[in-house]
C-alpha cells in the first residue's frame, strides 16, 4: 500500500532536449531548487522508451526534431502510451510560426519557451507542468 501511494505523489517531467548542456542545466536547477524530478533524453526515440516505462506527469519537448516531436504528441494525445493522454507538455524552440502554433494549440501544448529561455521562465514552466 506504501509502495502504491509513493508511486502515484511521484511526479517526473520528462525533458527532451538534445542539447547536453541546456538538459543538463534544467536538469540540475529541479534538482537544486528541489522541484519534481526531470529526466532528461535526447531524442524524440528515446522518449518512446521513457514513456512506456516509466510513470511521467509531464514533458517539455524540444522543437529540434520537430515532425517527430509533433508525431510524438500526436500519439501522446491519441492513448498511444500507458500515461495519462492529457498530460501537460510545454515545448522549447529558437521559433514558432503561426501554423506551428495552431498545430500545437491542437495538441494542448500549454507553454512554448523561445530560446533562449531564462531558467526562472523553466523553473514557472515545471512547476505549471506539476500543478495540472
Amino acid at each position: 500500500m506504501m509502495q502504491t501511494a509513493t508511486h502515484l505523489a511521484r511526479q517526473d517531467i520528462l525533458l527532451i532536449e538534445p542539447s547536453s548542456m541546456t538538459g543538463g542545466i534544467i536538469v540540475s536547477t529541479a534538482r537544486q531548487l528541489a522541484l519534481p524530478q526531470v529526466r532528461q533524453v535526447n531524442s524524440v526515440r528515446s522518449a518512446h522508451a521513457q514513456l512506456e516505462t516509466r510513470p511521467i506527469t509531464g514533458m517539455i519537448v524540444s522543437l529540434d526534431e520537430q515532425a517527430e516531436a509533433v508525431e510524438l504528441l500526436r500519439r501522446l494525445r491519441a492513448a498511444d502510451f500507458p500515461v495519462p493522454a492529457d498530460m501537460p507538455v510545454a515545448i522549447t524552440t529558437a521559433q514558432v510560426d503561426a501554423g506551428t502554433a495552431e498545430q500545437l494549440k491542437a495538441l494542448r501544448v500549454r507553454r512554448i519557451l523561445l530560446k533562449p529561455f531564462k531558467v526562472r521562465n523553466v523553473i514557472t514552466t515545471i512547476e505549471m507542468l506539476v500543478a495540472a
